[in-house]
């Protein structure tokens, strides 16, 4: 039991002087992952932005393009399809590339190891 005590006296010894490490590689991948986020953001906005127009253009397009024939219904419905198409489109590829963010990886890592070596310990 003593011995248990000692072990956890040590390994807590350990764990507070790795949080200055933690704290600092915190900071650090937090500013890495600040740049990213907001490069990221602003080509997403860029890209919706231009894609809102792309779209908007391409619908007066089509209609403009069937409005005197007998489709005009048909190609302003169609039209409505393809922005639903492009909405879900852009949705999915959003989830899927929130699905693989790798933030704080190498925080995480860190802990892993970290934990892993205390469990040897004990």
């Amino acid at each position: 039991m003593l011995d248990t005590l000692k072990k956890a006296k040590q390994l807590t010894v350990i764990a507070l002087d790795r949080l200055s490490d933690y704290m600092a590689l915190l900071r650090i991948e937090m500013k890495l992952q600040g740049r990213e986020i907001a490069l990221q953001l602003l080509g997403y906005a860029a890209a919706a932005l231009l894609s809102v127009y792309a779209m908007l253009f391409i619908g007066v397009a089509i209609i403009v393009s069937f409005w005197d024939s007998e489709y005009r219904a048909l190609a302003a419905w169609g039209v409505v399809a393809l922005y639903i198409a492009g909405a879900s489109a852009g949705l999915s590829l959003a989830r899927h590339h929130a699905a693989r963010s790798e933030g704080l990886a190498s925080l995480r890592e860190e802990l892993r190891r970290d934990a892993e070596l205390i469990r040897e310990s004990l």
